[in-house]
């Protein structure tokens, strides 16, 4: 009987041990899978920071890229057309957008403004009569006061995916009553009183060869084939591992520069995405 006993507490220690080795061994699989995430979030982290920082390099190299006076290097479009450069960490895609490629809102005539908005209610769901009010009222409220872009379209009523759609082919930064036709894009040359589907092929197609533009008759007097003073420049980011950001500045010509032929530019405003 007492050896019974005996066998029976043996058998109990045993079970409890061996309880408790695995309540151990589950206690260390989560610490370690915990310890994991963290490195794997940290990990994360500093790819994505990293990205960031390869966004503002290629950003850095699409300002000096803009800056370049002498055609002896190279020069990207200012078109939206994309450069691609490979970096030590991944590859850098950068796009220029010339402002004055766009409609100024601030001084274009309602002429101008009227059917492009009215292009852009084609697409946000208002018809050509609420295009008119809209296009007419922001010609009367100018100068009211120092707005953004966003403000003014919002201000006529646009809503924020409207808003978004009008910023496609309208900009507060042109400062002229024209746009001009090597660097403004499709949405906006197809609404240029005078240019037929036909013209605005024959113009994208010569800009791309670097061919001069075409007589553009009645249309002329929207057009002017002046770059800038302004730009909005998109760099994109692809680290080896995967990580992406995006880097979306607006910048302005500050002065010039003629140690080394460069065109200095501020930064306006700046948002990172990732």
């Amino acid at each position: 009987m007492k050896m019974r006993r005996t066998r029976r507490a043996r058998g109990y220690v045993m079970l409890t041990v061996l309880w408790m080795g695995l309540g151990l061994f589950l206690s260390a699989s989560a610490f370690l899978v915990t310890q994991r995430q963290s490195a794997l979030g940290a990990r994360a982290e500093v790819e994505a920071a990293r990205a960031v920082d390869l966004a503002r390099s290629g950003l850095n190299v699409a300002m000096a890229d803009l800056g370049r006076l002498t055609e002896t290097g190279p020069k990207s479009p200012r078109d939206g057309r994309p450069t691609t450069i490979a970096m030590a960490e991944g590859q850098v895609t950068y796009r220029i957008f010339d402002e004055a490629g766009k409609i100024d809102i601030n001084e274009a005539p309602v002429e101008l403004i009227r059917p492009a908005m009215q292009a852009v209610g084609q697409r946000a769901g208002f018809d050509a009569f609420d295009a008119s009010n809209i296009a007419e009222a922001i010609v009367a409220n100018r100068g009211q006061q120092e707005r953004t872009l966003y403000q003014i379209l919002s201000d006529a009523g646009l809503g924020p995916r409207a808003a978004e759609i009008a910023m496609e082919s309208f900009t507060a930064y042109n400062f002229s009553r024209q746009v001009n036709p090597r660097t403004a894009p499709v949405n906006v040359l197809a609404v240029i009183p005078g240019l037929g589907p036909g013209d605005v092929e024959d113009i994208i197609s010569r800009r791309r060869l670097g061919q001069p533009m075409p007589r553009l008759g009645t249309a002329s007097i929207w057009l002017a084939e002046l770059e800038g003073p302004s730009f909005t420049i998109v760099s994109d980011a692809t680290m080896a591992g995967g990580a992406r950001a995006r880097m979306v500045a607006l910048v302005a010509t500050e002065g010039l520069s003629f140690r080394g032929g460069l065109t200095r530019y501020e930064i306006l405003n700046v948002r990172i995405e990732r």
